[in-house]
């Protein structure tokens, strides 16, 4: 009797339950990105641009390093320092699956 409670049990609970199916979702498929730190400068103004990128590139911020240029976002932007120096410029790269990818690179620029 005990048995065939629990047989009856066990098929009462697994004809309650739909199967789940993977087939029916869509999972983004990324390549994660990459890029080096282009530039050119010409004297406290600079440009900034991805060299080599790869993989899928979503959002592109730029961190020119003095504190004051924060929130930059683009493939290619133009930033004016307000003074002559070395600054540490920070690239950071994120595709649609979430993934990043973080680079620095120093600077000098001249007035």
């Amino acid at each position: 009797m005990l048995k065939s409670s629990i047989c009856i049990l066990i098929l009462f609970v697994m004809a309650a339950c739909e199967p789940f199916d993977l087939t029916r979702k869509n999972f983004p498929v990324c390549a994660k990105p990459a890029a080096n730190i282009g530039y050119t400068a010409g004297l406290l103004d600079v440009t900034f641009f991805l060299d080599g990128p790869q993989g899928d590139i979503g959002a592109v911020g730029w961190d020119p390093g003095d504190g004051k240029g924060v929130g930059r976002v683009g493939t290619r932007v133009t930033y004016t320092y307000d003074k002559a120096g070395t600054y540490t410029v920070t690239l950071t790269i994120a595709n649609s699956c979430d993934d990043k990818f973080t680079i620095t690179k120093q600077i000098t620029v001249h007035n």
